[in-house]
């Protein structure tokens, strides 16, 4: 939890509490393994623990955190074997957000947003720290499922950046660079089947390496 003198406005709802954790995993601020102390987290939100309670709850149904008897909740830190599914479900996923955003890249304004977010995953030599990086492919992604016109690819492949982010999955800058440039290239090129098998192929190759690429949990003492 943040120091005296940093604690954040009231929210108004769960939901609010909810969108800060998930924005907390990706800042490093909520960290796998961080157990969430009711208490506390009333006291930092300003809200009762009834809100703070829905907001776990609803944390919970998305698979970000895991209740413990008689030990309240805490963030799970998923195993190499669930790390595998996510990606297994992924690697679809992007496809089908590659392909359908290769198909309206010509639209009004598709060609410049994908290339402003595109742009910062093939600069290697100045690659963000991990937590920057997850915040860059995050909006990435997002930028293809909006040209596709596609919310409900946008809301899966959200929740399950949340997933990919508390894997920690440790990836060659170098490599990483290159499989966006073929995206990227495919993309723009209004290639749909390129677009579909150079994101696949992306994620194929985290799936290849899993055993190279995953960093094994830890426990983590920390309490929100």
């Amino acid at each position: 939890m943040p120091e005296k003198g940093t604690q954040r406005r009231a929210v108004s709802s769960s939901e609010a509490i909810v969108r800060d954790i998930i924005r907390g995993l990706y800042e490093g601020r909520y960290v796998a393994g961080q157990r969430l102390v009711e208490p506390n987290l009333a006291e930092h939100y300003g809200v009762s623990r009834g809100t703070v309670r829905e907001a776990v709850n609803r944390l919970s149904a998305q698979g970000i955190v895991e209740a413990q008897h008689q030990r309240g909740a805490r963030i799970r830190q998923p195993s190499k074997s669930e790390a595998l599914n996510m990606l297994l479900i992924t690697e679809v996923i992007v496809g089908l957000a590659a392909r359908q955003a290769a198909a309206k890249i010509d639209l009004p304004g598709a060609r410049d947003s994908f290339e402003a977010a595109l742009a910062p995953l093939m600069t290697p030599q100045h690659a963000p720290d991990p937590l920057e990086f997850a915040r860059l492919r995050s909006r990435f992604y997002r930028a293809m499922t909006r040209i596709a016109d596609n919310r409900e690819l946008e809301r899966i492949l959200s929740n399950l950046q949340v997933h990919l982010v508390r894997n920690r999955l440790v990836i060659d800058p170098e490599r990483r660079a290159e499989a966006y440039r073929r995206i990227g290239a495919a993309v723009l090129g209004g290639d749909e089947d390129g677009a579909e098998a150079a994101a696949r192929a992306h994620v194929r190759s985290l799936i290849e390496r899993l055993d190279e690429v995953f960093v094994t949990p830890f426990p983590f003492a920390r309490d929100g």
